[in-house]
């Protein structure tokens, strides 16, 4: 049996930003289901989570003392969850904040230190995670916060101090002997969320993560004079996956590498695309405690009921008009600017545009201004809930994603399951996920891709939507092909169940 120990910021539905918690939340359980596989999950213990464990019902349990980096902290236990062996890194003078990257008017200056803590814990004490003395197989990191795992597994663990000290800012490097040797044994597995995000700080974080200053080149974590720590991934892991097929060909180009293209194509370890899943027994529109009505295929009078009680919550009557949400952070890569442009259009359309998500201060107000401006045509609420997300997608006809980049993304897999069709632009997952209807959808299709992405595409491909929603008949067919569309993690479990078997065979054979 292969034991395999997930290391990420954040899980749902314990600390959630984004798409990550929700990847972190759903795909250990799913490959704990593989009897081949012993599977773990580490993330940091921050503030407000041991109350949530609490209410959940969950008995925590405290080990001995930790070494990581100077601070005190000490692994929290939940046991099995899912299948799946649940701790939590407990620092408080690292997790005990208001945010959990950021308080609200700015980034957290130590985070390199915070998340290099996470990787040491989870290379010196993977197996306390487990609860026992056995060790550790494959250490599986999950974007840049987690990067360093695969660094320390390869160099060993050094005390940020002794390297401080030994080579400061500007001398010659010195190398530190490894409080905690490396780990020839031990596979690692990269992925890579979102190539955007790379975790970059100047140099001199370098020694205070107890990194040797011989990795500061540019054929490993240099990148601009920073140390970029996703490269800590890219460059020590034994496999590199991201989160879809189309994403993992688009991230070697220059158009979408950030940077790293020429790397991730000839210097990195092999990289594959497998697609994210969703947790189809929490995303069930026929068992969801959130919905006004549960509705599955074969009955849909739920789904009818969910529109009607979704439009008295905005504040609307039914107008037999169609009804599009948004969810989505408001940052340009989601493109919710082009939803802004379309908005003056909606009436002639015959559409209604619901919005839900927060992010970029601008387009918060953009939002705020348009609802202000056609009331009988948008709404929008600044913020995010999972419950009032649940009730969006059960209660959408349609769903609008048109990202400008967008490596797998989530939000179109659940409007599927809930029966609203996407109309999204055709990259990255959207591409993978997302079949593009053609011909009225007699036949073939899920949803409306478009491109490129600008607002011209946008409005075109809402056409066709909207054109299929006033053909009854047609639009059923449509939407029963999407609800059927199965997004759970099944197959991708089985995928990376297979990586993990190939990286400790290249790790053998190293």
């Amino acid at each position: 049996m292969i034991r395999v120990l997930h290391v990420a910021s954040e899980a749902a539905p314990w600390a959630q930003t984004g798409g990550l918690a929700d990847v972190v939340g759903a795909l250990p359980q799913a490959l704990a289901a593989t009897p081949a596989l012993d599977v773990g999950l580490l993330i940091p213990l921050y503030r407000g989570v041991l109350a949530r464990l609490k209410a959940a019902g969950h008995t925590v349990s405290y080990g001995p003392p930790l070494a990581v980096g100077g601070v005190e902290a000490r692994l929290a236990s939940i046991g099995r969850v899912g299948g799946v062996a649940t701790a939590f890194l407990d620092a408080p003078a690292l997790y005990d904040r208001e945010g959990l990257y950021s308080a609200p008017s700015h980034e957290f200056i130590d985070n390199h230190r915070r998340f290099a803590a996470l990787c040491r814990a989870a290379v010196a004490h993977g197996p306390a995670v487990f609860g026992d003395a056995r060790p550790v197989d494959v250490i599986h990191a999950h974007d840049w916060q987690a990067a360093l795992a695969p660094a320390y597994v390869r160099l060993g663990v050094r005390d940020p101090v002794a390297v401080a000290h030994a080579a400061p800012l500007g001398a010659k490097a010195v190398d530190v002997p490894p409080v905690v040797p490396p780990s020839p044994a031990i596979a690692t597995v990269f992925t890579i969320l979102n190539l955007a995000y790379q975790g970059r700080f100047a140099k001199r974080a370098t020694e205070e993560v107890g990194l040797p200053w011989s990795v500061f080149t540019h054929d490993k974590m240099e990148a601009w004079d920073q140390l970029c720590l996703l490269k800590g991934g890219l460059v020590f892991a034994d496999r590199l996956t991201t989160v879809s097929p189309t994403y993992a060909r688009e991230i070697r180009t220059h158009a979408a590498g950030e940077g790293l293209d020429g790397f991730l194509r000839h210097e990195a370890a092999p990289l594959s695309g497998i697609v994210n899943g969703i947790d189809a027994v929490s995303w069930d529109p026929a068992r969801d405690p959130a919905l006004a009505a549960p509705f599955a295929l074969g009955d849909m009078a739920g789904k009818a009921r969910c529109k009607a009680a979704l439009l008295a919550e905005l504040g609307w009557t039914d107008d037999d008009s169609a009804l599009a949400v948004v969810i989505a952070r408001m940052t340009s890569q989601k493109g919710l600017d082009l939803v802004a442009e379309l908005v003056p259009e909606a009436a002639a359309l015959g559409v209604r545009i619901a919005v839900l998500g927060a992010g970029d201060r601008a387009l918060e107000d953009r939002f705020t201004w348009l609802a202000d401006t056609f009331r009988d045509h948008v709404r929008v609420a600044i913020g995010f809930d999972v419950a009032r997300a649940r009730r969006y997608y059960a209660g959408a006809d349609l769903f609008v994603m048109p990202s400008r980049f967008e490596p797998c993304g989530i939000g179109q897999m659940y409007a599927m399951r809930y029966g609203a069709v996407p109309v999204v632009s055709a990259v990255g997952g959207l591409v993978d996920t997302v079949e593009d209807v053609v011909g009225g959808g007699e036949r073939h299709g899920t949803g409306f891709r478009f491109a490129p992405v600008t607002t011209p595409a946008l409005h075109a491909a809402m056409e066709r939507a909207l054109a299929a929603y006033r053909a009854p008949e047609a639009w059923a067919r449509i939407q029963a092909r999407a609800m059927r569309r199965d997004s759970s993690w099944r197959e991708s479990a089985d995928a990376y169940a297979a990586l993990y078997a190939d990286a400790l065979d290249a790790r053998r054979r190293a």
